[in-house]
């Protein structure tokens, strides 16, 4: 059996509504690793007084040969991290995984209702 892929997380602090809340996020990184069978190795926390974590998470990239990128939401990708992706080598290729996707109502596989269509003037 071979070991799961691995996904490095990020976390952006500025973008949580409280520094308490980095810890629950980082749970939440976890749990969508495991439901998606990935391995979560190291989750990077961007802070204001300590900046520089991206640039850290695309070097342990490069070294542990990372499937992909799990964040909590898009927010955590802005513009830098995008631009730094894009120009990274490895960055280029990787995926990048959301761990708050809202369930479809019904299921992942649910059917969509067909659209019901009334006209407004008889015909006729």
């Amino acid at each position: 059996m071979s070991n799961p892929p691995l996904l490095l997380g990020y976390i952006r602090a500025d973008v949580l509504r409280s520094r308490t809340e980095v810890h629950r996020v980082e749970a939440q990184l976890h749990a969508c690793a495991e439901r998606e069978d990935f391995c979560l190795g190291t989750v990077f926390v961007e802070r204001g007084r300590n900046p520089g974590a991206f640039h850290a998470l695309m070097a342990e990239v490069t070294r542990e040969e990372a499937w992909g990128i799990v964040v909590p939401d898009l927010r955590h990708v802005g513009v830098v991290e995008q631009l730094i992706l894009n120009r990274h080598e490895v960055g280029a290729r990787l995926a990048v995984l959301t761990a708050n996707v809202p369930p479809r109502p019904g299921g992942p596989g649910a059917v969509q209702p067909a659209r019901q269509v009334r006209r407004s003037t008889p015909v006729g």
